[in-house]
């Protein structure tokens, strides 16, 4: 018995070696900065009250946007207990499914709102030089990830509307190498 625990002790430190050496290697993985308010705030040429209530409505959707999550990775694991039950109760599975679909509906509503508020404060000009901010984020955080990953060749459209590429739509990606 002693040398099954020492045999499991030493098995558990050489993998905890190795996953500190592979996460050494790969360095850190930093999450692009966000843009500076203040630059964006002059940018689009805000004023005082704007800028304040921006901000207000981003951190109120922030402060909803975690509660929501975690109450969204609760009800999945109700769902998940409820699945792995020795007697499987449809109508509960139904239950937690249904509690799981309303919380994703109700994030999206959320946003949704959010982004509907933010649009109400800003002018025309305004709207639109944000958009222009926004595609040019998201450009900037897309090819902060493509550096990341390892093996990649190339910027791919997403899948979805408006892509892949014509001509491309019969090749299959290439997988990623098993670690």
């Amino acid at each position: 018995m002693r040398v099954k625990m020492l045999a499991v002790a030493g098995a558990l430190v050489v993998a905890g070696a190795v996953a500190v050496v592979a996460a050494q290697e790969r360095g850190p993985e930093r999450r692009p900065e966000r843009p500076d308010p203040a630059a964006i705030q002059a940018e689009l040429g805000l004023s005082a009250d704007q800028a304040a209530q921006l901000k207000r409505i981003r951190d109120d959707g922030r402060k909803q946007a975690i509660r929501q999550r975690a109450d969204l990775a609760i009800a999945r694991i109700e769902l998940e207990e409820a699945m792995d039950a020795p007697s499987v109760d449809d109508k509960i599975v139904a239950a937690r499914v249904k509690a799981v679909s309303d919380l994703q509906a109700a994030s999206l509503k959320a946003r949704t709102d959010q982004r509907l508020a933010m649009r109400r404060l800003l002018t025309p000009e305004q709207q639109e030089k944000m958009k222009q901010l926004m595609r040019q984020g998201r450009m900037e955080r897309a090819g902060a990830r493509h550096q990341r990953r390892p093996g990649s060749r190339g910027m791919r459209p997403p899948a979805g509307p408006g892509g892949p590429w014509p001509g491309e739509i019969d090749e299959q990606p290439e997988s990623e190498p098993e670690r």
